[in-house]
């Protein structure tokens, strides 16, 4: 990928995170970019090619990071406490394009080819959370769980935390979670999370 690509797909991430997708134009883009209007057409075709390769690109960071964890050979309990960890870790530190995803995924339902393709994608990796979880049933932990369900909770607890995020103010704290840092929070997160799976784990002895 050249850079001007690079560069583009970052002034997208960084504004459509922060203005929506509706709001923000290809002039927007082109110009924090530094490169001419053209050049999206060349490099995306569309303003919706760009989104979808933008959150393509995300998926494919946040699959490989899932598949270094599923090379190792521990516990099917541990291996997904990993994953948890792994993705509260990446959705911290990069929430830009989480905050894309799922804010904006809805806007492609006029794009049916695009959001096939898209949703194709972003399954592969919920795909490899649930064959983590289908193992660990399998081998006789977290029998009583619904997987896919189970799946949906965990990402969706994290997704709907970073989405939300500018609602978390001191003044007026949604749910009455007062905003802290991230680092907080993120630890936060990932204790509930694994009280959640250990829950499940007791529920199954």
């Amino acid at each position: 990928m050249s850079d001007k690509k690079y560069a583009i797909l970052d002034a997208a991430e960084d504004l459509i995170a922060v203005n929506g997708y509706r709001s923000t134009t290809t002039r927007m883009i082109a110009d924090e970019a530094g490169v001419n209007v053209a050049m999206l057409s060349y490099y995306f075709g569309s303003k919706e090619q760009l989104l979808k390769e933008l959150i393509d690109r995300h998926t494919a960071n946040v699959k490989k990071i899932l598949e270094q964890i599923t090379s190792q050979e521990d516990h099917p309990v541990t291996t997904f406490r990993k994953f948890l960890f792994a993705f509260v870790d990446y959705s911290f530190e990069n929430p830009k394009p989480v905050i894309i995803a799922i804010r904006e995924i809805g806007l492609l339902n006029q794009r049916p080819e695009i959001l096939r393709d898209l949703q194709r994608t972003m399954l592969e990796v919920h795909g490899m959370f649930i064959g983590v979880l289908a193992e660990a049933k399998k081998s006789g932990y977290l029998r009583n769980i619904d997987t896919e369900l189970c799946v949906l909770t965990f990402s969706s607890t994290v997704e709907s935390y970073l989405v939300n995020m500018f609602m978390f103010e001191k003044g007026f704290p949604f749910l009455g979670i007062e905003k802290t840092t991230a680092e907080a929070m993120k630890s936060r997160l990932k204790v509930h999370l694994v009280s959640l799976l250990e829950q499940m784990t007791k529920d199954s002895e």
